[in-house]
């Protein structure tokens, strides 16, 4: 069992997506991807999240355990998701400056 298959050995800082609408009102539908900011740690601790909003803010929402998945860099399908995170501007705007400059 690993952290791909089972949500309750996700870790801070991994990549995850949404595979619910339960955060839409948030501007925050399935497929939205986050990253982690505390790992799961028991049935009554609830996980959070950060994603980047369309117009650039940053949110932290509350997840349920079964709210998303962590996204496999090794799988091809999830390497296609990371790419299009990426293509979409949702980068750290340090880096996003670094580009333009070099």
């Amino acid at each position: 069992m690993d952290k791909y298959i089972d949500n309750k050995l996700a870790e801070e800082l991994d990549l995850i997506v949404l595979t619910k609408n339960r955060h839409r009102e948030e501007g925050l539908p399935k497929g939205s991807v986050g990253t982690l900011t505390l790992s799961y740690t028991g049935m009554r601790n609830p996980m959070y999240a950060e994603f980047i909003l369309s117009d650039g803010k940053r949110k932290e929402i509350r997840l349920k355990i079964d709210d998303y998945r962590v996204i496999n860099p090794y799988r091809d399908n999830d390497v296609e998701i990371i790419a299009n995170y990426l293509k979409a501007g949702y980068r750290n705007p340090a880096a996003q400056t670094a580009v333009k400059t070099a």
